[in-house]
């Protein structure tokens, strides 16, 4: 059962997580020049993958409690730093409805990982199910937030700064052609090069 469960939910977050990174790939250049809407963007990548990343390690040895126990602990414990650490980072303000995403998702691996390491307090709070499939129901909670959030990014705003990173500054076409600061090409003589005065009918 464990096993079933595993196979097809890393098949579908790896396969969400590909359509993002397609998704981001069409819209690098524009998300890269902001760089606090490139960290969210990477923070949704996270938690699209790293549940997939889990089951994939379960699947190594689907019986294995210490194997489910140390991998998903871990696993969750590094997806919790890094979202907090880019969502810290961000110069800017998030969204709220981005915000909300994305701590819902660190909260979501956070109980992940408590629920791998100490399984014994599903049943001391009262929930009659095993730990594995309370970690189901987060599983499915972290990629239905990460397709909301996701959905938001794709028609947020990006914040428009007065010059653009010199990285897709375009280059002059024309030998001697230098850039102006509005963008346009100004064509200055090369040194040793007579030039041609303008006929005029």
């Amino acid at each position: 059962m464990f096993e079933d469960f595993y196979g097809t939910f890393a098949t579908v977050s790896l396969t969400v997580t590909g359509l993002w990174m397609f998704v981001a790939q069409a819209r690098f250049r524009e998300w890269l020049a902001d760089r606090d809407h490139f960290r969210r963007a990477s923070a949704l990548s996270v938690q699209l993958a790293f549940p997939g990343l889990m089951c994939m390690f379960a699947l190594i040895d689907p019986v294995s409690k210490l194997l489910w126990r140390v991998s998903f602990g871990l696993t969750s414990a590094i997806a919790v730093c890094l979202v907090l650490t880019l969502h810290l980072r961000s110069a800017g303000r998030w969204a709220r409805a981005n915000m909300l995403g994305n701590l819902t998702g660190a909260l979501l691996f956070a109980c992940t990982g408590v629920v791998a390491v100490l399984p014994e307090l599903v049943a001391d709070l009262g929930i009659r199910m095993a730990p594995r499939r309370v970690e189901f129901v987060l599983f499915t909670l972290l990629l239905l937030d990460g397709i909301v959030v996701a959905w938001i990014m794709l028609f947020a705003e990006i914040s428009s700064s007065p010059t653009r990173p010199r990285l897709f500054r375009r280059s002059p076409s024309v030998p001697g052609a230098t850039t102006s600061p509005s963008g346009e090409e100004v064509t200055t003589p090369l040194a040793g090069v007579p030039t041609v005065p303008a006929l005029t009918s």
